[in-house]
């Protein structure tokens, strides 16, 4: 799969027949997530509890401060409370990571494609000063047995445009993303620039997302 300008979903239901649906204390999710040795490289670090809300903000989209214009266009929240997050660098670059996270979600991924799909741009933060456009478009998911897929490609232009026009700032993320019930294993990377992510990257993207899933269904 490779990126496109923005967000991609594609969705195939397999098997959840209830996807989405909260379970009550949000039990911790650590037998579910990958290990650091399944990263590319063999190598990743754990977000640390207190970090956790801040690092599903980023691959979320759900700002913990600030504003999204249009409103509806907020992508939703998902539980940090037994959440797993792991981020590894991209042993090929130093601008790249990738990052593993199995989290509770009361959202399933029809709703959170949906969404998107009515929201192909949208600002976060206090524009007109501090302020990022996200824009958006479409792609696939490696297909998973039993599971709900899909995948998600954002751009997120940062700060105003530069005498060429062009935004100070440009970060692509590439997110693949699986759930049953109300579990969600969410496999990102994330790369600067507004550029496709390489054909090294997407395979090991893929690999990573395929020991996830296998991690946390199966």
């Amino acid at each position: 799969m490779g990126p496109v300008v923005g967000l991609v979903a594609a969705l195939a239901v397999l098997g959840c027949t209830v996807d989405g649906e909260a379970v009550a204390g949000s039990p911790d999710l650590s037998s579910k997530s990958v290990s650091p040795d399944d990263f590319p490289g063999g190598s990743a670090t754990a977000v640390p509890a207190t970090a956790v809300p801040s690092a599903l903000a980023d691959i979320t989209g759900h700002p913990l401060h600030g504003t999204v214009l249009p409103p509806d266009c907020l992508p939703a929240a998902v539980s940090a409370d037994g959440a797993v997050v792991l981020v590894g660098a991209d042993p090929a670059t130093s601008t790249a990571t990738f990052t593993s996270a199995v989290v509770h979600s009361a959202q399933t991924l029809r709703e959170l494609t949906d969404q998107t799909r009515r929201c192909p741009r949208y600002v976060v933060g206090s524009a007109p000063t501090a302020f990022s456009t996200v824009t958006t478009e479409v792609g696939e998911a490696p297909p998973q047995s039993r599971v709900s897929s899909a995948a998600l490609t954002r751009v997120i232009a940062t700060g105003g445009l530069d005498t060429s026009g062009s935004s100070s700032l440009s970060t692509s993320t590439t997110t693949l993303l699986a759930q049953c019930n109300d579990v969600r294993v969410i496999v990102e990377y994330r790369h600067q620039g507004a550029g496709p992510m390489s054909a090294a990257a997407t395979e090991q993207l893929d690999e990573l997302f395929d020991k996830a899933v296998e991690a946390a269904f199966h």
